[in-house]
Protein backbone atom coordinates (compact mmCIF):
# COMPACT_ATOMS: atom_id res chain seq x y z
CA UNK A 1 0.00 0.00 0.00
CA UNK A 2 1.20 3.01 -0.93
CA UNK A 3 2.10 6.00 1.89
CA UNK A 4 -0.31 8.12 3.22
CA UNK A 5 2.47 11.12 2.08
CA UNK A 6 3.17 9.88 -0.86
CA UNK A 7 1.91 11.75 -3.95
CA UNK A 8 -1.16 10.78 -6.32
CA UNK A 9 -0.51 10.45 -9.87
CA UNK A 10 -2.46 13.67 -10.49
CA UNK A 11 0.20 15.77 -8.50
CA UNK A 12 2.82 13.84 -10.07
CA UNK A 13 1.35 14.67 -13.58
CA UNK A 14 0.55 18.33 -12.80
CA UNK A 15 4.76 18.89 -12.10
CA UNK A 16 5.42 17.68 -15.54
CA UNK A 17 5.17 21.00 -17.40
CA UNK A 18 8.24 21.69 -15.00
CA UNK A 19 11.88 21.34 -16.25
CA UNK A 20 13.74 18.83 -15.47
CA UNK A 21 16.79 16.23 -15.85
CA UNK A 22 18.32 12.88 -14.63
CA UNK A 23 21.77 13.32 -13.58
CA UNK A 24 23.98 10.28 -12.81
CA UNK A 25 24.16 10.62 -8.96
CA UNK A 26 26.14 10.39 -5.87
CA UNK A 27 23.77 8.75 -2.80
CA UNK A 28 24.60 9.79 0.53
CA UNK A 29 25.59 7.14 2.51
CA UNK A 30 26.63 8.89 6.07
CA UNK A 31 25.67 12.63 7.34
CA UNK A 32 27.76 13.81 10.52
CA UNK A 33 26.09 16.95 11.76
CA UNK A 34 25.34 18.46 15.44
CA UNK A 35 22.67 16.06 15.69
CA UNK A 36 24.57 12.95 15.59
CA UNK A 37 28.63 13.72 16.09
CA UNK A 38 29.02 12.77 18.99
CA UNK A 39 27.84 9.66 18.72
CA UNK A 40 29.52 9.06 15.41
CA UNK A 41 32.95 9.48 16.64
CA UNK A 42 35.35 7.80 19.14
CA UNK A 43 37.16 10.29 20.93
CA UNK A 44 41.05 9.39 21.51
CA UNK A 45 42.66 10.47 24.36
CA UNK A 46 46.43 8.45 24.13
CA UNK A 47 49.85 9.87 24.02
CA UNK A 48 49.90 11.92 20.21
CA UNK A 49 51.24 9.06 17.73
CA UNK A 50 53.10 12.52 16.37
CA UNK A 51 54.81 13.47 19.06
CA UNK A 52 52.43 16.92 19.77
CA UNK A 53 52.83 18.41 23.01
CA UNK A 54 49.24 17.97 23.78
CA UNK A 55 46.86 16.06 25.58
CA UNK A 56 43.81 14.98 23.58
CA UNK A 57 40.63 14.01 25.73
CA UNK A 58 37.97 11.70 26.25
CA UNK A 59 34.22 12.86 25.55
CA UNK A 60 33.53 13.19 29.06
CA UNK A 61 36.56 15.31 30.02
CA UNK A 62 36.13 17.16 26.86
CA UNK A 63 32.54 18.23 27.25
CA UNK A 64 32.76 18.94 30.90
CA UNK A 65 35.84 21.73 29.80
CA UNK A 66 34.09 23.16 26.89
CA UNK A 67 36.32 21.76 24.33
CA UNK A 68 33.43 20.31 22.37
CA UNK A 69 29.59 21.57 22.01
CA UNK A 70 26.91 22.24 19.80
CA UNK A 71 26.60 26.04 18.48
CA UNK A 72 23.35 26.77 17.10
CA UNK A 73 20.23 24.90 17.17
CA UNK A 74 18.64 22.93 14.15
CA UNK A 75 20.06 22.83 10.42
CA UNK A 76 22.14 25.75 11.25
CA UNK A 77 23.46 23.90 13.97
CA UNK A 78 27.28 23.17 14.26
CA UNK A 79 29.83 21.58 16.29
CA UNK A 80 32.51 23.53 17.74
CA UNK A 81 35.67 21.32 19.01
CA UNK A 82 38.47 23.52 20.59
CA UNK A 83 41.46 23.67 23.01
CA UNK A 84 41.78 25.34 26.20
CA UNK A 85 43.57 28.66 26.16
CA UNK A 86 42.93 29.66 29.82
CA UNK A 87 45.67 27.29 31.17
CA UNK A 88 49.75 27.33 31.09
CA UNK A 89 50.04 23.19 31.63
CA UNK A 90 53.83 21.93 31.29
CA UNK A 91 52.40 18.36 30.21
CA UNK A 92 51.25 20.13 26.98
CA UNK A 93 47.52 21.66 25.92
CA UNK A 94 44.48 20.17 25.98
CA UNK A 95 42.74 19.43 22.81
CA UNK A 96 40.42 16.86 20.85
CA UNK A 97 41.23 14.09 18.31
CA UNK A 98 37.70 12.77 16.99
CA UNK A 99 37.80 9.52 14.82
CA UNK A 100 34.75 8.10 12.80
CA UNK A 101 33.31 5.14 13.97
CA UNK A 102 32.69 3.51 10.44
CA UNK A 103 35.69 3.38 8.09
CA UNK A 104 35.52 3.76 4.37
CA UNK A 105 36.67 2.23 0.86
CA UNK A 106 36.54 4.54 -2.11
CA UNK A 107 33.63 7.62 -1.85
CA UNK A 108 32.76 11.71 -2.18
CA UNK A 109 33.73 13.03 1.06
CA UNK A 110 32.22 16.90 1.87
CA UNK A 111 33.66 18.64 4.64
CA UNK A 112 31.73 21.76 5.55
CA UNK A 113 34.32 24.02 7.40
CA UNK A 114 33.28 27.48 8.91
CA UNK A 115 36.26 28.01 11.52
CA UNK A 116 39.31 25.96 11.46
CA UNK A 117 41.91 26.56 13.94
CA UNK A 118 45.22 27.42 11.45
CA UNK A 119 47.51 29.98 11.00
CA UNK A 120 48.34 30.58 14.75
CA UNK A 121 52.31 29.54 15.62
CA UNK A 122 52.48 26.43 17.39
CA UNK A 123 49.11 24.76 16.21
CA UNK A 124 48.96 21.60 13.41
CA UNK A 125 45.04 21.41 12.74
CA UNK A 126 43.92 18.56 10.20
CA UNK A 127 41.13 16.84 8.69
CA UNK A 128 41.80 13.63 7.10
CA UNK A 129 41.43 9.86 6.33
CA UNK A 130 43.30 7.36 7.81
CA UNK A 131 43.47 3.41 7.16
CA UNK A 132 42.73 0.84 10.69
CA UNK A 133 44.27 -1.97 8.73
CA UNK A 134 47.24 -1.93 10.28
CA UNK A 135 51.14 -0.27 11.18
CA UNK A 136 51.12 3.26 9.65
CA UNK A 137 51.01 3.93 7.10
CA UNK A 138 49.81 0.36 6.28
CA UNK A 139 46.04 1.23 4.34
CA UNK A 140 47.10 5.06 3.51
CA UNK A 141 46.36 8.43 4.51
CA UNK A 142 44.91 11.01 2.80
CA UNK A 143 45.65 14.43 4.15
CA UNK A 144 42.58 16.94 3.09
CA UNK A 145 43.20 19.88 5.00
CA UNK A 146 46.50 20.53 6.89
CA UNK A 147 48.96 22.52 8.01
CA UNK A 148 51.53 24.38 10.79
CA UNK A 149 52.46 27.38 12.74
CA UNK A 150 51.53 30.32 10.90
CA UNK A 151 50.98 28.48 7.72
CA UNK A 152 47.79 30.31 5.20
CA UNK A 153 47.72 27.88 2.61
CA UNK A 154 46.49 24.22 2.38
CA UNK A 155 48.40 21.50 1.64
CA UNK A 156 47.10 18.08 0.57
CA UNK A 157 49.33 14.97 1.02
CA UNK A 158 48.96 10.83 1.01
CA UNK A 159 51.18 8.97 3.12
CA UNK A 160 51.49 5.32 2.00
CA UNK A 161 53.88 2.58 2.08
CA UNK A 162 56.51 2.27 -0.75
CA UNK A 163 55.38 1.93 -4.33
CA UNK A 164 53.34 4.88 -4.62
CA UNK A 165 54.37 8.20 -6.25
CA UNK A 166 52.66 11.22 -8.22
CA UNK A 167 53.61 12.19 -11.59
CA UNK A 168 53.70 15.43 -12.78
CA UNK A 169 50.46 16.26 -14.87
CA UNK A 170 47.82 18.49 -16.10
CA UNK A 171 44.54 18.10 -14.37
CA UNK A 172 44.77 20.10 -11.36
CA UNK A 173 45.52 23.50 -10.39
CA UNK A 174 47.78 22.75 -7.65
CA UNK A 175 51.94 22.62 -7.02
CA UNK A 176 53.09 19.41 -6.75
CA UNK A 177 55.77 19.59 -3.64
CA UNK A 178 57.12 15.95 -3.21
CA UNK A 179 56.36 13.15 -5.30
CA UNK A 180 56.47 10.20 -3.56
CA UNK A 181 53.94 9.23 -1.17
CA UNK A 182 55.99 6.48 0.75
CA UNK A 183 56.69 7.92 4.07
CA UNK A 184 60.35 6.45 3.51
CA UNK A 185 61.18 7.62 -0.09
CA UNK A 186 64.92 8.95 -0.83
CA UNK A 187 65.79 12.03 -1.24
CA UNK A 188 62.39 13.28 0.43
CA UNK A 189 62.29 14.17 4.22
CA UNK A 190 61.37 11.57 6.71
CA UNK A 191 56.92 10.89 6.61
CA UNK A 192 56.85 13.82 4.18
CA UNK A 193 54.60 11.37 1.57
CA UNK A 194 53.70 12.99 -1.57
CA UNK A 195 51.96 16.27 -1.26
CA UNK A 196 50.62 18.94 -3.18
CA UNK A 197 49.83 23.07 -2.33
CA UNK A 198 47.22 24.61 -3.21
CA UNK A 199 47.24 27.10 -5.88
CA UNK A 200 45.33 30.33 -3.72
CA UNK A 201 47.83 32.97 -2.96
CA UNK A 202 45.43 35.30 -0.93
CA UNK A 203 45.39 33.04 2.13
CA UNK A 204 41.65 31.72 1.90
CA UNK A 205 42.04 28.03 1.75
CA UNK A 206 43.21 27.78 5.10
CA UNK A 207 43.54 29.47 8.65
CA UNK A 208 42.72 33.35 9.04
CA UNK A 209 41.86 33.87 5.43
CA UNK A 210 39.63 31.09 5.22
CA UNK A 211 38.13 31.78 8.28
CA UNK A 212 37.75 35.67 7.77
CA UNK A 213 35.44 34.54 4.49
CA UNK A 214 33.49 32.25 6.78
CA UNK A 215 35.02 28.92 5.54
CA UNK A 216 33.80 26.66 2.89
CA UNK A 217 34.03 23.11 1.31
CA UNK A 218 36.66 20.72 1.12
CA UNK A 219 35.37 17.98 -1.13
CA UNK A 220 37.91 15.07 -1.76
CA UNK A 221 36.97 11.90 -4.34
CA UNK A 222 38.56 8.71 -3.86
CA UNK A 223 37.94 6.09 -6.46
CA UNK A 224 40.17 2.98 -8.08
CA UNK A 225 41.37 5.75 -10.36
CA UNK A 226 42.93 8.44 -8.22
CA UNK A 227 41.94 10.95 -5.26
CA UNK A 228 40.87 14.20 -6.10
CA UNK A 229 40.47 16.95 -4.12
CA UNK A 230 38.55 20.43 -4.47
CA UNK A 231 38.30 23.40 -2.42
CA UNK A 232 35.18 26.05 -2.75
CA UNK A 233 35.10 29.01 -0.68
CA UNK A 234 32.09 29.79 1.19
CA UNK A 235 30.73 32.22 -1.76
CA UNK A 236 31.46 29.45 -4.74
CA UNK A 237 29.77 26.34 -3.21
CA UNK A 238 27.86 24.71 -6.07
CA UNK A 239 24.37 24.49 -5.62
CA UNK A 240 24.51 20.61 -6.42
CA UNK A 241 26.53 20.38 -3.28
CA UNK A 242 24.10 22.81 -1.17
CA UNK A 243 21.06 20.90 -2.20
CA UNK A 244 22.47 17.63 -1.86
CA UNK A 245 23.17 16.46 -4.80
CA UNK A 246 26.36 16.62 -5.69
CA UNK A 247 28.11 16.10 -9.28
CA UNK A 248 31.60 16.64 -9.72
CA UNK A 249 31.96 16.85 -13.59
CA UNK A 250 30.75 20.69 -12.76
CA UNK A 251 32.90 21.41 -10.57
CA UNK A 252 35.87 21.89 -13.42
CA UNK A 253 39.58 20.99 -11.94
CA UNK A 254 40.57 20.05 -8.46
CA UNK A 255 42.81 21.85 -6.54
CA UNK A 256 44.82 18.13 -6.05
CA UNK A 257 44.93 15.27 -8.31
CA UNK A 258 46.91 12.68 -6.67
CA UNK A 259 46.87 10.07 -10.26
CA UNK A 260 49.59 8.61 -12.59
CA UNK A 261 52.23 5.75 -10.62
CA UNK A 262 50.22 4.55 -7.59
CA UNK A 263 47.71 1.23 -7.59
CA UNK A 264 44.79 3.32 -5.31
CA UNK A 265 42.83 0.35 -4.38
CA UNK A 266 46.42 -1.75 -3.07
CA UNK A 267 47.83 1.40 -1.13
CA UNK A 268 44.12 3.17 0.87
CA UNK A 269 41.76 1.13 2.67
CA UNK A 270 39.60 1.18 5.42
CA UNK A 271 40.04 4.89 5.95
CA UNK A 272 38.39 6.33 9.00
CA UNK A 273 37.84 10.41 9.24
CA UNK A 274 39.97 12.16 11.70
CA UNK A 275 39.78 15.41 13.04
CA UNK A 276 42.42 16.82 15.56
CA UNK A 277 44.16 19.76 16.61
CA UNK A 278 47.84 18.76 18.02
CA UNK A 279 50.64 21.41 18.99
CA UNK A 280 54.44 21.21 17.95
CA UNK A 281 55.51 17.81 17.18
CA UNK A 282 57.01 16.44 14.22
CA UNK A 283 56.20 19.27 11.89
CA UNK A 284 54.79 22.55 14.58
CA UNK A 285 57.53 21.82 16.63
CA UNK A 286 60.42 20.54 13.80
CA UNK A 287 60.00 23.99 11.88
CA UNK A 288 59.40 26.09 14.41
CA UNK A 289 62.77 27.95 13.63
CA UNK A 290 61.70 28.11 10.02
CA UNK A 291 58.98 30.95 10.40
CA UNK A 292 60.27 34.28 11.15
CA UNK A 293 57.02 35.04 13.22
CA UNK A 294 56.69 31.73 15.30
CA UNK A 295 60.64 31.91 16.38
CA UNK A 296 60.87 35.47 17.28
CA UNK A 297 57.85 34.35 20.03
CA UNK A 298 59.79 31.83 22.13
CA UNK A 299 63.10 29.98 21.95
CA UNK A 300 60.64 26.75 21.53
CA UNK A 301 57.77 25.49 20.19
CA UNK A 302 56.53 23.93 23.39
CA UNK A 303 57.42 26.70 25.57
CA UNK A 304 55.31 29.16 23.61
CA UNK A 305 52.20 26.94 23.85
CA UNK A 306 53.02 25.68 27.69
CA UNK A 307 53.39 29.63 28.61
CA UNK A 308 50.74 31.59 25.92
CA UNK A 309 47.08 30.14 26.31
CA UNK A 310 45.35 33.25 25.64
CA UNK A 311 47.12 32.62 22.02
CA UNK A 312 45.07 30.01 21.40
CA UNK A 313 41.63 30.94 21.18
CA UNK A 314 40.81 31.21 18.14
CA UNK A 315 42.14 27.67 17.42
CA UNK A 316 39.33 25.68 16.97
CA UNK A 317 36.98 23.82 14.69
CA UNK A 318 33.60 24.89 13.89
CA UNK A 319 32.34 22.05 11.37
CA UNK A 320 28.82 22.33 10.07
CA UNK A 321 28.59 18.89 8.42
CA UNK A 322 30.65 15.96 6.85
CA UNK A 323 28.91 14.47 4.11
CA UNK A 324 29.83 10.89 2.78
CA UNK A 325 28.68 9.94 -0.77
CA UNK A 326 28.80 6.85 -2.84
CA UNK A 327 28.86 6.06 -6.68
CA UNK A 328 25.18 4.90 -7.65
CA UNK A 329 21.11 5.55 -8.41
CA UNK A 330 19.87 8.72 -10.33
CA UNK A 331 18.37 11.79 -8.96
CA UNK A 332 15.71 13.66 -11.22
CA UNK A 333 16.23 17.74 -10.87
CA UNK A 334 13.40 19.91 -11.61
CA UNK A 335 13.81 23.19 -12.24
CA UNK A 336 10.61 25.91 -10.14
CA UNK A 337 9.31 28.75 -11.43
CA UNK A 338 12.14 30.88 -10.70
CA UNK A 339 14.55 29.20 -12.82
CA UNK A 340 16.07 27.41 -9.51
CA UNK A 341 17.32 23.74 -9.19
CA UNK A 342 16.43 21.25 -6.76
CA UNK A 343 16.38 17.66 -5.60
CA UNK A 344 13.14 16.19 -6.20
CA UNK A 345 12.75 12.89 -4.60
CA UNK A 346 9.51 12.31 -5.25
CA UNK A 347 9.68 12.19 -9.29
CA UNK A 348 12.44 9.30 -9.43
CA UNK A 349 11.67 6.26 -11.37
CA UNK A 350 7.98 5.66 -10.02
CA UNK A 351 8.33 1.71 -10.60
CA UNK A 352 11.99 1.73 -8.21
CA UNK A 353 10.44 4.11 -5.73
CA UNK A 354 10.95 3.11 -2.04
CA UNK A 355 7.82 3.85 -0.45
CA UNK A 356 9.34 3.19 2.38
CA UNK A 357 11.57 5.72 3.18
CA UNK A 358 10.34 9.23 5.21
CA UNK A 359 11.25 12.08 2.27
CA UNK A 360 10.46 15.52 3.29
Amino acid sequence: MVGRNAPSIFTILACSSLVSRTLAAYSLADSYTAKNWVDSFLFFDQKDPTNGFVQYKDLASAAKSGLIAIDGSGNSAAVYMGVDHTTKDPAGRAAIRISSKKSYNHGLFIFDIEHNPGSICGTWPAAWLLSNSGKWPVGGEIDIFEGANDQTDNKMTLHTTSGCQIKPATGFSGKIDTPNCDVNAQGQGKNMGCGILHPMTNGQSFGRGMNAIGGGVYATMWTSQDIRIYHFPRALIPTDITIGAPDPSKWGMPVAKFAGGCNIDQHFQNLNIIFNTAFCGDWAGEAWNSSTTCKAKAPSCEVFVRDNPEAFKEAYWMVRSVKVYQEGGKVMMRRNKVGEWFKDTWHKVIGDYDWSKDHH
